[in-house]
């Protein structure tokens, strides 16, 4: 794609309105030297400019003391100012016109933003920070769910057919894109701060995926527009198809680790019934053998034998917002499992405090053993099985 864009863009300024409007409907029908001119204005409206680094920088600092101080309306207004999201919809208008040149224009553009924020998130989230970011915010933004995905690909639908139709990128649905870019983009920073590789490459990877879909949705809904490669050069249709090839072999590997993440989780819902159990054995054994000089005496013995059963009390998972809660193999370690909410468990150690959050050892119903916060669950009292005996005995006393 050519970067000299003064004259042609001067040619399309001639244009009348009727042949404007001409131009966003039936592209596929325009001469190829009219396609090339519109085209280029469309690259003109998504090229990078100062702000774009300026945004992203500021809407790190937001983001990183959004998942700091577990503030949702911080992370929204990070997400507002986050810069518009034109590198993400050129990427898709690079693929989709053949241009290898300009795709990466838009990749090292979008790269550099990328690094910005996640290292303003990083340092205000993250640096001096007295304990990880909440375990519910920080689930929300670690795996995919179809939420998210369903506002990432209506954003980014709507920011192509806006780049097409009215030829600039429309701020709302930008703002969804970098609402769902920008904050797992944050946990990545505030994980690599922290030293939580877990934390990180989760977040790493769903980013990743948001990105991948939304340069599939925008390229999709081009193509569905009108948008074509350009013919006048040999290898456009070429280097479109190695484009669109690449984003959808780093989607499917990116959805085979992460499938799982995306699948609902049922809720069981837990019924605890404690059982009391009490028998009583009663043998009564009398010998009463009467004689001349002697006087039968009956001595009962009561015998009460209490056989109590210990078992570690349980627990249910509560409060997580249908989320679920982590399972930590120590207080503040590393995550080693997913609890959904309403699962039983059981605790197996007394708790253990930790920069003021109570954490409690429990067990699984499958057996693994690990640590979650306390604020998370619920406990049951057990109730003792006792089996009282009793003994009643009478000898003759003479």
């Amino acid at each position: 794609m050519s970067q000299q864009i003064t004259e042609p863009l001067n040619d399309h300024e001639h244009f009348t309105r009727a042949r404007r409007r001409r131009a966003r409907r039936m592209l596929t029908q325009l001469r190829a030297d009219e396609r090339e001119v519109f085209l280029e204005g469309l690259a003109h409206q998504v090229s990078p400019t100062i702000g774009l680094f300026l945004y992203a920088l500021l809407a790190g600092l937001l983001i990183g003391l959004g998942f700091r101080f577990d503030q949702r309306a911080i992370l929204v207004a990070g997400a507002l100012l986050a810069p518009r999201m034109a590198p993400v919809a050129g990427m898709a208008l690079a693929a989709i016109s053949g241009s290898p040149r300009f795709f990466l224009r838009m990749l090292a553009a979008l790269t550099v933003a990328v690094a910005l924020i996640t290292l303003a998130a990083g340092l205000s989230g993250g640096l001096y920070a007295a304990s990880e970011p909440s375990l519910i915010m920080t689930a929300g933004h670690t795996k995919l769910n179809l939420i998210d995905l369903g506002l990432l690909l209506v954003g980014a639908t709507l920011m192509a057919a806006g780049l097409a139709h009215k030829e600039h990128i429309p701020a709302l649905p930008s703002a969804a894109v970098a609402y769902e870019l920008a904050l797992p983009l944050g946990l990545t920073g505030i994980g690599l701060v922290l030293g939580n590789p877990d934390l990180w490459q989760r977040a790493l990877l769903t980013f990743g995926l948001h990105l991948t879909w939304a340069i599939v949705a925008g390229l999709v809904t081009l193509t569905i527009i009108g948008f074509r490669p350009l013919t006048g050069n040999s290898h456009s249709l070429a280097a479109a198809m190695m484009l669109m090839g690449l984003v959808a072999l780093f989607s499917a590997a990116g959805m085979g680790a992460s499938v799982m993440a995306s699948i609902p989780t049922p809720t069981p819902t837990p019924t605890p019934t404690p059982t009391s159990t009490a028998t009583a054995t009663a043998t009564m054994t009398l010998t009463n053998t009467p004689t001349a000089t002697a006087t039968p005496t009956a001595t009962p013995t009561h015998t009460s034998t209490v056989t109590p059963t210990p078992t570690p009390p349980a627990a249910v998972v509560i409060d997580t917002g249908d989320i679920g809660a982590m399972l930590r193999d120590a207080p503040e370690g590393a995550i080693i499992g997913f609890l959904a909410e309403g699962d039983l468990l059981l605790i197996i150690s007394e708790p253990e405090e930790v920069d003021r959050i109570v954490w409690w050892q429990v067990r699984t119903a499958d057996g693994k053993e690990g640590w979650i916060v306390g604020d998370l669950l619920a406990t049951l009292t057990p109730t003792p099985s006792v089996t009282p005996t009793f003994l009643v005995t009478s000898s003759p006393t003479p």
